[in-house]
Parts: structure tokens; sequence; C-alpha cells
């Protein structure tokens, strides 16, 4: 009689001092029940061994699990070498064998650090947190780079000393490098944290965060200039030819049609810090006017206030078109912020912080 046993097919590494557990499933392929007994070999792994449950009763073609717990003492030293253990199923009524499978463990340091990567508010901002639940200190070194490598990220600190059961936040910042036109291009940051004196290892964590970073010029900007040069070309063209080449009319119809050209210059990149103050947000397309009149209400009234657009700065956001966007920055902290809103609430209603 053959119980199916199934055990990880990789080694099993375990640290010294720390339990290991180690699945084991058991499928009982027969019409008949079982009651069976599950025990280790006799051997070094053995001595190291618990099994929960050590009994079990299966079904006709039922599947259960148990755990092997692995606890190696924690003066035990590190090994490289391969380690063989074999787990044993028996029938607990008569003591027949109902069926084995044998697995490899080693004995090696354990990883003395676990984190996550967090996204903070600010856009291509991170937050990496690391935790020792090891009983040793772990000095770490924290790197990380950018796919493609076209721009600059700063990781702070970039070495840590992780004291047993210490836990610490790092800060990642990047600032991809952008298209001069376009679609806004994807990118990566892969962050390692890593052994600061054993350069050989592994690194011990590796995170990934994914992002775009918006092009330089917008491609409606790109186009407008496009057709002005067009416009240009075909007027010089026209003149060479007196008149009778391919453009006969003339350039602008008016004052009016000269003014609503649209902007032909790259916007111009503005700086925004947080902590803000929001105060009136007004679509890209058709709220400049809007925008600019309310922006003369607030100012009337002594209100500092600034008249942004959302194309000029990675802090706002420029999803569905973009837009025009009233605030106020420069704060030391929220407070101050709110503070500033709470004052002028008579005056902005819709006021409130943005961290």
């Amino acid at each position: 009689m053959d119980v199916e046993l199934t055990l990880p097919d990789e080694p099993v590494a375990l640290a010294p001092g720390v339990p290991t557990r180690v699945p084991v499933q058991l499928r009982n392929p027969y019409a008949q029940p079982l009651d069976l007994r599950i025990y280790l070999a006799r051997g070094r792994a053995a001595g190291w061994a618990t099994v929960e449950p050590p009994q079990l009763s299966l079904r006709p073609g039922e599947t259960a699990e148990v755990a092997v717990v692995l606890t190696t003492p924690a003066e035990q030293p590190p090994s490289s070498s391969l380690v063989p253990f074999t787990v044993h199923a028996e029938e607990a009524s008569t003591g027949e064998p109902a069926g084995f499978a044998t697995a490899l463990l080693k004995v090696a340091l354990p990883v003395p650090v676990t984190g996550s990567l967090v996204a903070r508010r600010e856009k291509h901002t991170y937050d990496l947190w690391l935790a020792n639940d090891t009983r040793r200190a772990a000095p770490l070194r924290i790197t990380a780079e950018l796919d493609p490598p076209s721009g600059q990220v700063r990781v702070e600190p970039d070495a840590v000393l992780l004291e047993p059961g210490a836990r610490a936040t790092v800060a990642v910042r990047a600032k991809p490098g952008r298209p001069v036109t376009g679609q806004p291009r994807p990118f990566a940051v892969l962050i390692k944290v890593s052994d600061v004196y054993d350069t050989e290892r592994p690194p011990y964590l590796t995170e990934v965060a994914t992002g775009k970073s918006k092009p330089l010029v917008r491609a409606v900007v790109l186009g407008t200039v496009a057709i002005v040069v067009l416009v240009a070309a075909t007027a010089l063209i026209a003149l060479h030819t007196g008149g009778h080449g391919l453009f006969t009319g003339r350039l602008f119809k008016g004052r009016d049609q000269a003014a609503a050209a649209p902007q032909q210059q790259p916007v111009e990149q503005v700086t925004v810090t947080r902590p803000y103050a929001l105060i009136d947000v007004f679509p890209h397309s058709g709220g400049q006017a809007a925008a600019q009149a309310e922006l003369t209400r607030l100012t009337a009234g002594g209100m500092p206030v600034r008249l942004v657009d959302s194309f000029a700065t990675d802090v706002l956001s420029d999803q569905n078109g973009g837009f025009w966007v009233l605030l106020q920055d420069g704060f030391r902290n929220q407070q101050e912020a709110a503070t500033y809103c709470e004052r002028w609430r008579t005056l902005a209603p819709k006021c409130q912080v943005t961290s």
C-alpha cells in the first residue's frame, strides 16, 4: 500500500535556532479510509523535527497536509552541504509502512531583513519599510537605479545598521528623465537591500516601483508649432512666387484670430511645494478665463494665491486634459497651511490642505 506523500522540490533552508515549517501533503488513493502515523526516519534531521499533527485519518481519495517543524540548535554552524531527510507514513493500527518521501535541507544564516515598499502622495517618492526579526544585527546597504537609466534616484539613508527587533524607514526619491514630446514614458525604480560587508551574497530584498514620466512638451503645443512653421513656410513660398504660389490668402484675417492662436512655447516648469492649500480647480480646456477671474477676485480681497498650470509641475495631476489650479504653498507644515485656509475661509470656502 502506497500513500502519496509530497515534499518541496527545492532544498529547505534552515536558520540556526529558528523553527521552520515544511509542508507535507498526503493523499489516500484507495477506496478505504486510512488512519496514519507520520514520522521522520532516523538521522540528523530526525533529532530536529516534530510532526504537527503526528496522526491523521484520510477518507478515500482525500488529501490532507501536515507540517514537519525543523528547529536546529542555535549553535549549529551554517553549511552549504545538503542533508536528506525522509518522511514516513505507517498505518496506525498495524505499524505497516504506508508510504514515504525524501527531501533535502541545508543550514544557512537567516535573511536578517524583511520589508515592503509604499508609495507616498508626492509623485515618484516612496518609503521602504525594513524590519529585523532575527537575533543578530544586520548592516545593510540600500541602492536604487532607474530603468531606463535616465534621470536621478536618491536613497536616504543609503546604509542602516538594523539591530535585532528594530525597524527603519528609508526614503526613495526618483526623478526620471522626461521625453521631449510624445506619450508619457514608463519607468521602473529597482531597489536592493544588501549586506554591507558581504558583497558576494545576493541581495536580501529587492523591491520594484513603476510609474510614467510626462513629456516636456505637450502634443498640442508641438502640433501648434508645426502648423505655425508650415503656414510661415507657405507664406514665404508665396512671397517668392509673386503671390501665385501655394498660399494666396492673407496670413491672418484679423486681430481676434491672432489672439486666439494657441500657446506656441513649451510650458515653463514651476515649483509647487508640499503641503499646499488647494483653493479651486478649473479644466484646462476653456477654463483659463474663469481661473483668471477667480484669481483677480481673491487677490483683490487681499488673499495671497497662485494660478498654476498642472502641466507645469509634476506635483499636480494633469489627467483628463489637465487643469488650471488656484493654490498657495510655501508652508512649513500642515498646521500652517490649515491656518491659512481658516483665515481665508469666507473668501475661499473650498480651501483645503493637500499634503
